[in-house]
């Protein structure tokens, strides 16, 4: 084949001039620092190993003495040196390793020479090389530049995406659900490994449920460590007014007080009474007189909340509270778990006078995650979804292409309901193709879960495994039903189970993501040698330019959208009804930002799942002329052109759609934010006891959208600009026709 040739003379042409690239191969890694060197001595030592060769006998063949062979074998060798030992080393292995250290990289960083995806790195690099070649030769007919043009783009997003080995693991799960505890266990993150199964002697701070205060993300480092992204200032104070708010209307003993609630989620007030000194007092066992409530004392002795509230503020001596990050200063593992284990508990309650109301923990410790070493592993644990799991934060960890997702269900509700909406939404208002694959479920059981199960006869299980196929045969039909089967599941008990079972079935689903990626990457390098072949031969040709010709005239046929079914508005609308009122009522406090319910979310996710609908019928009519034309025998030379068209298809559609969300979210960010009065009107009917609020709230918002239907208009006239520009320009390009317009 064409390119087999092309790259067997570049081959010749490496070994020709070895000691060029090798000199420049010892260059760059001098500029990398002694790790890379040291790497690549210890690669050479393991070829010198399985050949069976001693350090001795490599000296002799290399007619040295064994004191170099050692020093080369710790890294600290040059050109000729490696470039003597490989050959005296003689093996096909030694002769692989010198073609791989002679490699250019010209188009992809160098990757290190342990990257478990290096030989689809070094095809890559190769066929980058080659198809840029091509493209530079200023001779390419028209019908084939799109065509090389759209490969070059597919094989360098595989490739970059492969060259990365960093990826998070986020655990995502209701309040109460067992998450942290499964994501300690999962990731070694316990005191003594020998005694974890009584899950007391977890690292991060688990209890029965509000317990986790934000994000918590958990990372490989040289020592035990913590860093904190405090909450604004400026929030904190908001909900120290709400805490103060809730407690005044308590004493008052004002109607509004006994149906409603004012008071923020009990972990941040909590974390704030801790932080101001005013620490709830623990539940009065039974027959005792409770003690007296430290902060609601205090409200007793001011006569205004704007009083008590400014108090309950001095008390918390933010400005005192300056400290960002922590670390552990001995070097005994075990006393460094303890100390992670206290003062990650501290912060996270507010207990620490250094640090404010953290935003954001990352945890730092001396130890991989996963057990595979050659990834860079993150886990997750997010704070516990209350009410509604379609939050911002959540929705960024689904949308990560190098995250995998564990919605974390309790065993009897599996898949819960807030899991299946939050499916539901994203199934609704994204397109990327990969999302659904890079999620699982995992049902959390306890002891003597699995075999309570039942099959549909009534027959019990027999043993944990069976119990738990059970309960994964009813996660699938429950995922069946609603339109979504095929994501994984997983049963897991923190109690009882091996914890490096679920690490395997958690490190199958990254890999499975990666190797999607390198499937890619092997594909379009097919793709390019055939291109390269088809230059050639007339009648190949020819196929290309009937495909070419079908994809620019269906472009061109489809170059406006239908109409929108519904306005961009109408998915917050749902939302303002059907979500806790005290969430409406602090979003509307924060002029449509609330970390728990963000209304310009909402927005773009309305543009989105109207920008998906108004596509998929187009989507589905490209999708069948590609088809058709993969069916004729005609046009089989052109046939890896049209799959890599076909690959394609996805994610044009997916920018289209993203494009939408974010043009739907931003049109309406300035002039909806800064309507104050709308704000102020929402905020003010909570709690006054006329009930209806939330209907109110989506009253007030829909009268707002409607009399400022400029902002409507402006959205449609960005979405179709977006549709051109992300799925019909391309779609052009790839045909071989300027997207202008010119052939």
């Amino acid at each position: 084949m064409v390119i087999e040739a092309h790259l067997l003379h570049r081959r010749s042409t490496r070994r020709i001039a070895f000691s060029v690239y090798m000199n420049i191969f010892i260059v760059e890694m001098n500029a990398k620092g002694d790790s890379m060197n040291a790497e690549t001595g210890s690669i050479l030592a393991d070829v010198r190993a399985s050949s069976g060769l001693t350090q001795r006998q490599v000296a002799e063949r290399m007619s040295a003495n064994q004191t170099r062979v050692s020093r080369i074998e710790a890294g600290d060798g040059d050109e000729t040196d490696i470039s003597a030992y490989l050959s005296a080393i003689g093996t096909p292995e030694a002769a692989a390793l010198a073609e791989l250290l002679a490699l250019e990289w010209v188009h992809l960083p160098r990757p290190s020479l342990r990257h478990p995806d290096l030989p689809t790195l070094v095809a890559v690099e190769r066929g980058l090389d080659t198809v840029r070649e091509f493209l530079g030769d200023g001779q390419v007919p028209t019908v084939l530049a799109g065509q090389a043009q759209l490969l070059d783009r597919r094989l360098e997003d595989a490739g970059r995406y492969l060259l990365s080995l960093d990826h998070e693991v986020v655990y995502v799960g209701e309040i109460g659900v067992g998450k942290t505890t499964a994501a300690c266990r999962q990731a070694g993150l316990v005191i003594d490994e020998a005694t974890a199964a009584d899950l007391k002697g977890m690292l991060l701070d688990t209890g029965g449920g509000r317990t986790t205060l934000c994000d918590v993300r958990v990372e490989t480092g040289e020592r035990f460590a913590l860093t904190v992204e405090p909450v604004s200032d400026e929030e904190i104070y908001k909900l120290v007014g709400e805490v103060c708010k809730g407690i005044f209307e308590k004493l008052s003993g004002e109607p509004s007080s006994n149906s409603v609630e004012f008071r923020p989620a009990e972990e941040v007030e909590r974390a704030l009474r801790n932080m101001a000194g005013l620490p709830r007092p623990a539940r009065a066992r039974k027959g005792a007189a409770a003690a007296p409530d430290p902060a609601a004392e205090l409200a007793k002795g001011y006569d205004t909340l704007e009083a008590f509230t400014a108090e309950f503020a001095a008390r918390l001596s933010l400005w005192r509270r300056s400290r960002r990050t922590v670390e552990f200063e001995g070097i005994d593992a075990k006393a460094g778990r303890q100390w992670l284990r206290t003062t990650f508990t501290a912060i996270n309650n507010g207990r620490h006078e250094d640090f404010s109301l953290p935003d954001r923990i990352t945890v730092t410790v001396p130890f991989a995650l996963i057990s595979d070493a050659r990834l860079s592993i993150t886990v997750i644990d997010t704070r516990g979804v209350d009410g509604s799991a379609v939050r911002p934060d959540i929705l960024l960890h689904l949308k990560d292409p190098r995250a995998v997702t564990l919605l974390c269900s309790k065993w009897g509700s599996a898949p819960d309901p807030s899991a299946q909406a939050l499916l539901t939404h994203i199934n609704e208002t994204d397109a990327d193709p990969a999302l659904l694959d890079r999620l699982a479920i995992v049902a959390l059981a306890r002891s003597g879960d699995a075999l309570s199960m039942r099959h549909d006869s009534g027959e019990a299980a027999e043993d944990i495994a069976e119990g738990y196929e059970i309960k994964l045969g009813q996660v699938e039909d429950a995922l069946q039903k609603i339109g979504l089967a095929g994501i994984e599941s997983y049963a897991f008990d923190a109690s009882g189970d091996d914890p490096r079972e679920l690490t395997a079935f958690i490190l199958d689903r990254i890999l499975a993501v990666r190797n999607a990626q390198a499937q890619a990457a092997t594909a379009t390098i097919k793709a390019i040698s055939q291109m390269i072949e088809n230059r050639a031969e007339a009648e190949a040709m020819a196929a290309l330019a009937t495909v070419s010709g079908n994809l620019t005239r269906f472009a061109e046929r489809r170059v406006e959208l239908r109409g929108a079914r519904r306005h961009p508005y109408e998915r917050l609308l749902s939302a303002v009804t059907s979500l806790h009122a005290r969430t409406v009522w602090a979003a509307t406090l924060r002029n449509g930002r609330f970390w728990n319910f963000d209304v310009f979310q909402y927005l773009g996710d309305g543009a989105a799942a109207e920008a998906k609908i108004r596509s998929s019928e187009v989507v589905a009519g490209l999708t069948a002329i590609i088809e058709s034309d993969l069916d004729n025998g005609e046009l089989e030379s052109a046939r890896g052109f049209l799959m890599q068209v076909l690959a394609n298809i996805a994610q044009w559609e997916a920018d289209f759609v993203n494009a939408a969300r974010h043009h739907g979210g931003a049109v309406y960010l300035q002039p909806l934010s800064r309507a104050q009065d709308l704000w102020d009107a929402c905020e003010h009917d909570y709690g006054l006891g006329m009930g209806g609020y939330r209907d109110g709230v989506a009253e007030r918002l829909r009268t707002w959208f409607e009399d400022n239907v400029e902002l409507r208009e402006e959205l449609e006239r960005r979405v179709a600009r977006a549709w051109e520009t992300s799925f019909i320009a391309p779609l052009k390009q790839a045909a071989g026709k300027d997207p202008q317009g010119d052939s």
